[in-house]
């Protein structure tokens, strides 16, 4: 019997492709641009492998994104209601980031006067990338599970409180054009061969710790996720990465080294944080929920 929950998620997590299919997600792409004028919907119009490979050969030219406007929500909420889901959980990245999560809750408010038999709850991760991934595995798991709308809108909101997002980058630029740090630290970074690792907190950047080079960080920033793991059983874990797979591999390895049987989902981190994070960046990102 088909589950009447339909789940809507921006495209700032990045899920992968066949986890969008196999738990029939709607993903609504960001917008990115290299010179303010051609804009690209992402992995529609511009893959995250070309998206990197150019971001590589222009360094001078640093991307911009922009959200998923009023029209795409509206769309993708009909296009949800018109399958059979008149209950519907929306996932967007953090509203400190971007303008996604105030867009979903306008095309919302717009779309319940039309149609009075549905309800949409619009979750703010609070994060982004891996964090926000997990947490909408983990939506998708209890829809698949055939939980209740309100027990699965009130597990989400308690998965929040465990939820962590950990990355770390390859150079600091792209964060310091962003405005996601200051100039001196960016500085400091490029003098003294600084790796920081940084987390998302109540959806701001947040320093974590300052380790020089690059094996060092992911071996920091892996102990430090490691550390934060309560409950193993109820750990839904993904790691990106922007084209530095082999880095992916050996902290996926790192972790299962402390759980064997461990299931971790690893993709691509995707163009609309690798616009504010560059080429080499990587994270952890990783919820726990009992389902």
């Amino acid at each position: 019997m088909k589950n009447s929950i339909g789940q809507i998620c921006d495209s700032a997590s990045n899920l992968p492709d066949n986890l969008v299919k196999e738990f029939g997600i709607l993903k609504i792409p960001f917008y990115i641009t290299f010179d303010d004028v051609n804009f690209y919907r992402h992995n529609i119009d511009i893959s995250d492998e070309e998206f990197f490979k150019r971001m590589e050969k222009n360094p001078k030219k640093i991307p911009k994104t922009a959200a998923p406007n009023i029209n795409d929500w509206y769309e993708r909420y009909e296009k949800s209601y018109k399958n059979g889901n008149k209950d519907i959980i929306v996932t967007t990245i953090s509203p400190q980031l971007s303008g996604s999560f105030q867009n979903a809750n306008i095309a919302k408010k717009q779309f319940l006067e039309k149609y009075k038999d549905s309800n949409i709850e619009v979750i703010n991760s609070k994060s982004c990338t891996c964090g926000q991934a997990a947490l909408e595995i983990s939506i998708a798991k209890m829809i698949k599970n055939n939980f209740k709308y309100e027990t699965v809108v009130k597990k989400a909101k308690e998965t929040l409180n465990t939820m962590n997002t950990l990355f770390s980058v390859k150079t600091l630029k792209y964060m310091k054009e962003g405005g996601r740090i200051g100039g001196a630290t960016a500085f400091l970074g490029k003098i003294i061969n600084i790796k920081p690792i940084a987390e998302f907190v109540e959806g701001e950047v947040k320093a974590v710790k300052a380790v020089r080079g690059r094996k060092n960080s992911l071996n920091t920033m892996t102990k430090i996720a490691l550390s934060r793991i309560k409950e193993p059983k109820n750990l839904i874990i993904c790691t990106r990465e922007a084209l530095c797979k082999n880095d992916e591999n050996y902290i996926i390895e790192l972790l299962k080294e402390s759980f064997d049987d461990i299931k971790i989902y690893s993709g691509t981190l995707g163009a609309v944080i690798g616009a504010h994070s560059g080429p080499g960046s990587i994270g952890i990102g990783f919820v726990e929920c009992a389902i």
